[in-house]
């Protein structure tokens, strides 16, 4: 288990809101993703409740900081690992190129170029992973040096 992680009150919510509606809406997101039953069906489903255990381990863990000072505020907030919703740095493994991603569902109406859907290649393979991991894309491999969550 992981400790020493502190949110806000506000973002500690908007986890906790997180999960509950994630909950609610897990079969009719697999529904949405494949019309009937299959390996990968079963598969995306195994991913998504891993998700969700992960989830609720996050909120047992968390520290809440109440009433932070603006100084407190720079360090709060910080993940341990990727979720929905969270901002990802990524560091090419040169070390020359940084980029920035939001976490986000792929049914969400943002049209940011940094959001990136939990479903896609990068986004999945993203998820659940720690400050640390490398992570091989189509394109390029990436080490993962923050994860934020940011409102």
């Amino acid at each position: 288990m992981y400790s020493n992680f502190e949110l806000t009150a506000y973002v500690y919510r908007a986890i906790l809101s997180h999960l509950v509606d994630f909950e609610e809406q897990q079969n009719e997101i697999v529904n949405g993703l494949y019309s009937e039953s299959s390996a990968l069906c079963d598969e995306f489903n195994c991913f998504l409740n891993s998700y969700l255990i992960k989830l609720e381990e996050l909120i047992q863990t968390a520290q809440i900081v109440d009433k932070p000072t603006r100084e407190k505020l720079k360090n709060l907030n910080y993940l341990p690992y990727v979720i929905i919703g969270s901002t990802v740095e990524l560091e090419d493994v040169n070390g020359l190129n940084k980029q920035f991603f939001k976490i986000v569902c792929p049914y969400d109406n943002s049209n940011s170029e940094k959001d990136l859907s939990y479903i896609s290649s990068l986004g999945r393979a993203l998820i659940l992973k720690k400050p640390g991991d490398v992570i091989t894309s189509e394109v390029n491999t990436y080490k993962i040096k923050s994860i934020r969550y940011e409102f």
